[in-house]
């Protein structure tokens, strides 16, 4: 038992003196009075108690008893370890429920837990079997240093070693822990296996340009052994390379060089052959899709007469650098540049520039069909610029090519009206290069519109505003493979000339930019390209997706990966951005076998966009199938950083040495507050209870 007090300071002590002096001169002067004197030892009584209590005296009692120390015992669940010869399965099983029975003989509490992919108490329900898809050690190794030191005597792991999830637990460190007691199980001789870790290539390229395709080759259970790494496109061969292979899950890193001449979606297969006694080929070969996008597209206009327009919407175009442009306008009875080349040529966009006229529309009504045929078979897209010469009996058969025409005003037309972007613009093109939410709508200039357009089968992008009637200004529209766009105003120069003197960003460049590229689909019609780094995985492995904007964009605030095995949504991951490459990467564990999709959410803001989708295929085999060896070698430094003991799975019964009843001796602590304890209350009051029924009696009260 230990008493302790607080110490008052001075004052208290001169206060306390002189009122022990004035009772103590108060008690001597009435000592032969003995009514008196039993009335004042009362009243002194429980003002020594209240001082007492002022000291905030505290007793602390020590109560020491043994206690008894638990061992943790971790089973491996996964599945290579049902694969090894030597023990069976059933061996295995047998073998482990043997040794808990015979540490539980020794009247030692057993703490049992099995893991995989994490930590369970399976075991204890009676499922037994060895199926876990991937193995993380590292649960194990952060559940003992959860634990408190003093709370067990030290741990017990069966296990052959090998981990596929998870930290890099050989490098953990292993400071202030209980010995670790390791059983290994299995031979140290890896079954023969090489695999396709990883496929590192961009998943969009220009076409012309060079690219790096990295291999990673991973290979067990072989040494000093040669093995041919090829690469395939179109069943023609790119590349052959010979690797010198060393196993003990060596990696070997090939890189091919690739120039794609050809646009659009590439699939370029890289395989390495099959080994004799290989346990898996089914690793030993990976599909991967590339997305190669044109150099450059060729853009025809057709000038029925030259006007202000004009030189706005070249200008817009020369400002891409993969824009070739070639431009045949009317002058007297023939063109600047002679049709043949425009017939001949292929084009990836055609726009009429104030185009058909009336000197050229009878030519461009014959003109009606081969034209067709030429936009269609070249898959060519289509675009008419309103202007204030065009021949509108003449126009009407080419935007019929557009499924659009037009129709009789409802009000009357023929001057400028105000106009605004519909919500259409920010659907279609949300990652737009322009500003033009900051700008004031007031700030638009007001264009002039004569003609209407039924918009029944496109998209309007910006309406006129007349009078609760609302005119199309600018529409698009798709009939597969073709893309078609009309903007119905023949003043687009205004939106150039008016904003731009009035110190407001160009509203024409600003919206066209975005329209050409979509027409011309100068990203495949995409504006974001994700990929998985291959195209099949095993069961238990990590998904890695990668992507990156085909055009200049803002960043966005966050980035996600949804995840969905048979229509339904199982998981999502977080996308990470590279600033150093431009790319957004993103990762996830192949869990069942079978088709799994993905879908990529980018945010900007308070706006959230699925930018990209994709799939991957994850065969029936698992990737614990690869590694199945005993990992000796990291076994024994975990049990020695620890000072445990490493043993074979023969020598199993070895640990029970080990396994001893351990204890500690434990104190326990119990104190009491006195000011806080309840009897002292009811001392105090009893007293001065006692003191009232005394003056009673004696008739002071």
């Amino acid at each position: 038992m230990k008493l302790v007090s607080s110490e008052p300071d001075q004052i208290f002590w001169l206060i306390l003196f002189f009122s022990l002096t004035i009772f103590f001169i108060i008690f001597r002067k009435h000592y032969k009075n003995r009514i008196l004197k039993v009335l004042i030892a009362l009243r002194l009584l429980s003002i020594t108690i209240l001082i007492l209590l002022y000291f905030d005296p505290r007793i602390t009692f020590s109560q020491s008893e043994n206690r008894d120390l638990s061992w943790n015992l971790y089973i491996d669940k996964s599945l290579s370890m049902s694969y090894h010869a030597n023990p069976s399965v059933s061996s295995l099983q047998s073998g482990i429920d043997d040794i808990i029975a015979r540490i539980k003989q020794k009247d030692i509490q057993l703490n049992i837990l099995d893991y995989g992919s994490k930590l369970d108490t399976a075991w204890l329900r009676g499922e037994k079997e060895f199926i876990d898809i991937s193995t993380n050690f590292g649960n194990v190794l952060n559940h003992i240093k959860e634990n408190d030191y003093d709370s067990y005597a030290g741990s017990i792991i069966i296990t052959d070693g090998q981990v596929n999830q998870g930290v890099d637990y050989f490098n953990t460190e292993l400071n202030d822990i209980k010995p670790i007691y390791l059983i290994g199980v299995g031979k140290s001789d890896p079954l023969v296996d090489v695999s396709i870790l990883s496929i590192n290539a961009p998943p969009v390229i220009i076409k012309g340009e060079s690219a790096e395709i990295d291999v990673m080759v991973s290979s067990n259970g072989i040494k000093n052994q040669k093995a041919n790494v090829t690469l395939y496109s179109k069943g023609k061969l790119l590349g052959s390379k010979v690797l010198m292979l060393s196993g003990q899950e060596s990696i070997n890193k090939i890189r091919f060089m690739i120039k794609p001449e050809q646009a659009g979606e590439v699939e370029y297969k890289v395989q390495v052959n099959a080994l004799p006694e290989e346990i898996n080929i089914l690793n030993n070969k990976q599909v991967l899709p590339i997305q190669v996008l044109k150099n450059q597209y060729r853009i025809a206009i057709i000038t029925g007469s030259p006007n202000f327009n004009t030189r706005i919407i070249k200008d817009i175009l020369n400002d891409n650098e993969k824009f070739i442009s070639d431009h045949f306008y009317l002058t007297n009875s023939k063109y600047s540049t002679s049709l043949k080349q425009f017939w001949d040529t292929r084009y990836d966009l055609i726009l009429f520039d104030n185009h058909p006229i009336s000197n050229n529309s009878t030519e461009w009504e014959s003109f009606l069909r081969i034209f067709a045929k030429k936009i269609l078979s070249q898959k060519t897209s289509f675009a008419i610029f309103f202007g204030n010469d065009i021949d509108r009996d003449a126009l009407n058969p080419y935007l019929n090519l557009m499924n659009l025409s037009s129709k009789e005003s409802l009000i009357d037309l023929g001057k400028n009206y105000d106009w605004d972007f519909t919500n259409n613009w920010d659907l279609l093109f949300p990652f737009k290069s322009d500003n033009s939410e900051s700008i004031d709508k007031s700030n638009y200039p007001p264009l002039f519109i004569d003609f209407v357009l039924d918009s029944l089968n496109a998209d309007v992008l910006a309406n006129f505003k007349i009078s609760d009637v609302k005119i199309p200004l600018m529409v698009i529209s798709e009939k597969s493979p073709l893309r078609f766009m009309v903007f119905a105003s023949p003043n687009l120069y205004d939106l150039y000339f008016k904003t731009y003197n009035n110190y407001v960003p160009d509203l024409a460049s600003q919206f066209l930019q975005p329209i050409f590229s979509w027409l011309i689909r100068t990203g495949n019609g995409e504006d974001f390209y994700f990929r998985s780094s291959k195209d099949s995985y095993q069961q238990g492995e990590k998904i890695i997706i990668t992507g990156k904007s085909v055009r200049e964009t803002e960043i966005a605030d966050e980035g996600y990966i949804h995840i969905f095995y048979k229509g339904d949504k199982v998981n999502s991951k977080k996308l990470v951005y590279d600033s150093n490459t431009g790319y957004y990467n993103g990762q996830f564990w192949a869990s069942n076998a079978g088709k799994i999709e993905y879908e990529i959410e980018l945010s900007y803001g308070n706006r959230s966009l699925i930018v990209n989708s994709g799939s991957v295929i994850v065969q029936e085999s698992q990737i614990e199938t690869n590694n199945v060896y005993l990992n000796q070698k990291s076994l024994k430094k975990i049990a020695e950083n620890t000072d445990g003991v490493f043993y074979f799975w023969k020598d199993r019964l070895s640990i029970l040495d080990k396994v001893t009843k351990e204890s500690i001796n434990q104190i326990s602590y119990f104190k009491i507050i006195l000011h806080r304890h309840w009897f002292v209350f009811i001392i105090i009051i009893l007293l001065l209870t006692l003191e009232w029924l005394y003056k009673r009696r004696i008739g002071m009260i």
